[in-house]
């Protein structure tokens, strides 16, 4: 490994002991939700402009309106479905099994955020439309730290052909980190095909990417109650090659979904299983997630806020809802709604939300380095966010309490008005205490702490001049090139 870079442990989930887990519903809550999902799916109904799909909920016996294109699913059909589903999966990466994210209900794997469509040069200040080399550099970023346990490409490459960004992400993804890569963008068949061509590619054969993919994909319904067709046979595709595949679904309380957390998680809950369903009906055991993203109407403009008081307490609930079913729950925290890193506001809003969904058990937290509603990258917030985890594992290890950490022999060799400066305990245990983030780093030139900015963004300096992760091979590059070329001349 190069210089700079985490030899001993290149990733490091979160793990709460069970005695520290936050447990926002009660389980008559929990079934509450349930039942008044399962009135939903079965009375309402839920949009799949798919005839593939719709041809599979009739098959299976669903009440089916083609005209319409409106699913009805009895509880029974549901709840036989999710019954198939895989409790444990992995997030397999292109390096050793020690870059794999395993999702078995006992850690959480924090993640960055995507797909952003602006960026913020650290070097200069200015903003620009995002391009192909900040995903890369942001994957090599990621692919560094320690928190980061799998990588959404954080911006789209809006300097290439529309067509093919998704593929360009994966390219820029893999060439650039050795840790697990989440595809939003893959939202045709099309692109699907292509992207887990390439997906294969890495991973050296089918058999290894049903086992251990590299590659997950990522589809959101659209609320209320609705699909895209692209992101259905998308996920089709995904499911069929054995892929892991989340439905994302994004409700904004107050315009996309009910004006209440309850029942914003009935609505997102119904579009998120009804997706699965479809999948477990055509490919049973196809591996899954449970990704439940949301935000409130900002009753001023209309627009959705994803930082409210509240929001970290229907994060939570969301954990809940989906590990009810056994399933590894994705969710977030942060995209904070300003649009610069530098503030109180922003600072709080993480560390705050970071905390509690961590403690509330989630599997994955795609959450780190995005700002403005995840639309906007300032890179330097990527280590700013990082740090925030590392004072999140500090919180949830705890200290030692031992003969040693006791002290008792020191405190009786110090004794009264006495002082621990000079003792041979302090001389060899100081430099372990002292362990400073981003925000007490020294500056001795000047005698002062660093500003956290223009230490993050020193430290986004020493990542990208010592960090390489280990190249793909030259013939993987190749194959790669010709799949995003044969892609565009389609």
């Amino acid at each position: 490994m190069n210089e700079g870079s985490n030899a001993d442990q290149r990733i490091k989930p979160v793990i709460v002991k069970p005695e520290m887990k936050i447990q926002t519903l009660s389980r008559q809550d929990l079934d509450r939700l349930h039942q008044a999902t399962l009135t939903v799916l079965a009375e309402t109904g839920v949009r799949f402009p798919s005839k593939r799909a719709l041809d599979i909920f009739a098959s299976a016996g669903a009440d089916v309106d083609f005209k319409r294109e409106i699913v009805k699913i009895p509880a029974e059909i549901l709840l036989a479905s999710l019954d198939k589903i895989p409790r444990n999966i992995t997030m397999g990466s292109r390096g050793t099994r020690d870059l794999d994210a395993v999702m078995d209900g006992t850690k959480t794997y924090c993640g960055t955020a995507g797909t952003g469509i602006t960026t913020v040069d650290y070097k200069t200040g200015m903003q620009r439309p995002s391009t192909k080399k900040d995903a890369a550099m942001m994957a090599r970023v990621a692919d560094y730290l320690t928190s980061i346990g799998f990588y959404w490409p954080m911006v789209a490459p809006l300097d290439k052909p529309r067509g093919v960004q998704a593929l360009h992400e994966l390219e820029a993804a893999f060439s650039n980190t050795e840790k697990h890569v989440i595809s939003a963008s893959c939202v045709d068949t099309k692109t699907a095909r292509s992207a887990i061509r390439i997906a294969e590619i890495i991973a050296g054969s089918s058999e290894n990417l049903r086992t251990r993919s590299p590659l997950s994909l990522i589809v959101s319904p659209i609320s209320p109650l609705n699909n895209d067709k692209g992101a259905l046979d998308a996920a089709l595709v995904f499911a069929e090659a054995g892929l892991p595949v989340g439905f994302a679904t994004m409700p904004v309380m107050g315009s996309t979904g009910p004006a209440s957390i309850a029942g914003t998680i009935v609505l997102g809950n119904a579009e998120i299983l009804s997706a699965i369903c479809m999948l477990q009906l055509s490919f049973p055991g196809a591996p899954v997630t449970y990704p439940f993203f949301s935000g409130v109407m900002n009753p001023h403009t209309g627009g959705c806020a994803v930082t409210t008081k509240n929001q970290f307490l229907f994060y939570a609930a969301t954990i809940q809802m989906g590990h009810y079913y056994h399933i590894p729950v994705m969710s977030t925290f942060g995209g904070t709604d300003l649009c610069e890193p530098d503030s109180w506001q922003v600072g709080k809003d993480e560390a705050v939300d970071a905390f509690y969904i961590c403690a509330a058990g989630a599997d994955m937290a795609p959450c780190l380095g995005m700002m403005e509603t995840y639309t906007r990258l300032h890179p330097e917030k990527l280590v700013l966010d990082h740090d925030i985890v590392q004072y999140i594992h500090t919180m949830t290890e705890g200290f030692k309490v031992d003969s040693d950490t006791l002290a008792v022999d020191e405190i009786a060799a110090v004794g009264p008005c006495g002082h621990f400066l000079s003792t041979g305990y302090t001389i060899e245990k100081i430099r372990g205490l002292w362990n400073p983030g981003i925000s007490h780093q020294w500056d001795s030139r000047h005698d002062r702490f660093l500003d956290s900015i223009e230490a993050a963004r020193n430290e986004l300096d020493r990542i990208l001049a010592h960090h390489q992760p280990h190249p793909l091979a030259e013939t993987q590059q190749k194959e790669i090139i010709k799949i995003i070329q044969s892609a565009i001349d389609r």
